[in-house]
Formats: C-alpha cells, sequence, structure tokens
C-alpha cells in the first residue's frame, strides 16, 4: 500500500470513530434526558402517593369519627323518653335513618363529604328533638299535678253526688213504693152459670163453672191517675196454672219474669176506691174442675198486690 492510501485509510478510519462518538454522545444525552424525566415523574409520583396516603388516613379517622359519632346518636336516641305517640313515631324514623347512615359510613365508597353533611344535619335535628321532648316533659310534669288536682276535685264530686244519687233513689224508692196500688177485702168463690147466664154462688168444684176473685182497689193519691192493668194467676191443686191459652197474648211480666196469666182486666184509676172482679172461666162444658186448695195471686201492673188460697169441696 502506498503512503497516500495509508493516509486516506487512516482519515476515513478517524472519521468513522468521529462520527461514532457523535452517535454515543447523542445516545448518552438521550438516555440521560429519559433517565432525568423517569427519575422527576418517579419523585413525582411517590410524592402524590405519600399526600395521598395522608389524605386516606385523615379520612379513614374522619369515618372513625363519623361511625363514632353516629353510634352515640343512637344511644341519646335510645334514652329519649316520651309519651306522645306521634313523637315516638318520628323518634323511630329518625333512628332508623341514624342507622342507614351508619351503614353508609362503614361503606368505603360513599364520598365522606355527603356523609359529614348527613351526620350534621341528623345532629342537629336531634338536638331539637332533645329540646322538644324536654318542653314537653316539663309541661307534662304540669299537666300531672294540675291533673292529680283535677282528680281529687272530681273525687270528691262524685262522693258528693253518689251520696245524692243514694239520697235520691232512696227517696224515689219510697216515692214509687208509696205511689204502688194496694187491695183490701179480697174474696174468691165458685160460680154456677145458669141457663140465663145469671150466676150463682157455689164452693162445689162439680158445680163450678167460673171462679171469681173480688177485692177493692184502695185509694192512694201519691198513685198516678190513668189505664192500668190487673192480671191474676190461679194454680189449681194438682200445680196446673189455669189459664185462658198459651199464646204471647196470654202473658205479662211481673217480678221480673214473665208468665202467663188467668184473667186480665184493665182499668182506668183515678186514685180514688174501687170495686173490681175478674173470673176465670173453664174452657170447655167437659173440663173438670178439681177439688182442693187452689192459690190466688193478684197483681197490679208489674208486681204482686195480694196472694189468697181458696178451697173447692
Amino acid at each position: 500500500m502506498s503512503k497516500e492510501e495509508g493516509r486516506k485509510s487512516l482519515e476515513t478510519s478517524l472519521e468513522q470513530t468521529k462520527n461514532i462518538n457523535r452517535i454515543l454522545i447523542i445516545i448518552i444525552v438521550i438516555l440521560s434526558l429519559v433517565l432525568g424525566i423517569t427519575l422527576w415523574q418517579f419523585f413525582d409520583l411517590r410524592k402524590t402517593v405519600d399526600q395521598k396516603g395522608t389524605e386516606i388516613e385523615l379520612l379513614g379517622d374522619e369515618r372513625g369519627e363519623l361511625q363514632s359519632e353516629l353510634e352515640d346518636m343512637l344511644t341519646e336516641f335510645d334514652s329519649l323518653e316520651t309519651d306522645n305517640d306521634s313523637m315516638k313515631v318520628e323518634l323511630s324514623q329518625r333512628r332508623l335513618e341514624v342507622e342507614e347512615l351508619l351503614d353508609k359510613v362503614k361503606d368505603k365508597d360513599f364520598a365522606i363529604y355527603k356523609l359529614r353533611k348527613e351526620t350534621k344535619t341528623l345532629r342537629t335535628i336531634m338536638k331539637g328533638y332533645v329540646v322538644t321532648i324536654d318542653s314537653i316533659n316539663t309541661l307534662n310534669v304540669g299537666l300531672r299535678k294540675e291533673n292529680a288536682e283535677v282528680k281529687e276535685t272530681l273525687s270528691k264530686e262524685r262522693s258528693r253526688s253518689q251520696k245524692l244519687q243514694k239520697s235520691n233513689e232512696n227517696l224515689s224508692s219510697k216515692v214509687e213504693l208509696a205511689s204502688r196500688l194496694d187491695i183490701s177485702s179480697v174474696r174468691v168463690f165458685g160460680v154456677k152459670v145458669k141457663r140465663d147466664m145469671t150466676g150463682k154462688e157455689t164452693d162445689r168444684a162439680r158445680r163450678t163453672d167460673k171462679l171469681r176473685v173480688c177485692f177493692t182497689l184502695d185509694e192512694n193519691k201519691v198513685a198516678k191517675a190513668g189505664k192500668k192493668d190487673l192480671h191474676i194467676r190461679i194454680v189449681a191443686p194438682d200445680g196446673v196454672l189455669l189459664t185462658p191459652g198459651y199464646g204471647d197474648e196470654y202473658r205479662f211480666e211481673f217480678n221480673g219474669t214473665k208468665g202467663y196469666f188467668s184473667d186480665k182486666e184493665t182499668i182506668d184509676y183515678q186514685k180514688q176506691a174501687m170495686e173490681v172482679c175478674m173470673d176465670w172461666a173453664k174452657p170447655t162444658e167437659d173440663y173438670e174442675v178439681l177439688e182442693g186448695e187452689y192459690n190466688i195471686f193478684l197483681y197490679a201492673e208489674d208486681y204482686e198486690i195480694a196472694k189468697t188460697t181458696y178451697e173447692l169441696r
């Protein structure tokens, strides 16, 4: 190889070396820039992570504080006592709201600022309930005291009223008893009906067609004047009640019960003495009138006024 060629070859090698060095420098610069950017991003991300960690820790602490506050509110709700039914219902509804909010606090998906706002609202409402219930309880104390005084007054008035009522009842009973009708001169006998429909007195059972009860209804100025029903009940010697029939039209009320009558008479009583006769007639011609003792009971309106006996031979 000639010197010229050797020189050219050396120059070419040096040029190639310079080019390679330039490329290496460029690569080193680029790598340095990439490394710098990467380090900056790393430290920035680390700073962000640290900040987020601090925020998460703070949020966790705040959730714990909210949870503790809500649990305290539940305890306070349980301690609130009132006799007001509508207030009881409202307290129960608010308690459910606190329980629902407590569940949200435990769930990390709910935003803390919303939970904080709802908790503050419930706390304000609860303070209002405390004031209201204290006012109601204070009012109730006064009302209970007033109620006790009213009850005592009513008890005294009731006692006085009962005494007056008892006195009036006694007076009414006396007036009622005094206004009852009374009779005298009771007379019972058998009647033999003749063909001309006139009657002849008899004490023979086989001749008796009727049993007649006559008496004097005494004068009573206290009794009310007007229409009054009189009844007689005659019980035969065999214990059978003598009655013209067994339908409801032959029954009446007396002494708190109902029974059949032997005869009924409606009179116009004018507070003066008057004579009355009442009959029981045998239902058929072939009816056998028994010998023996007959028990006769007399009633004015719905009470018994007399009783007697009569014997047919």
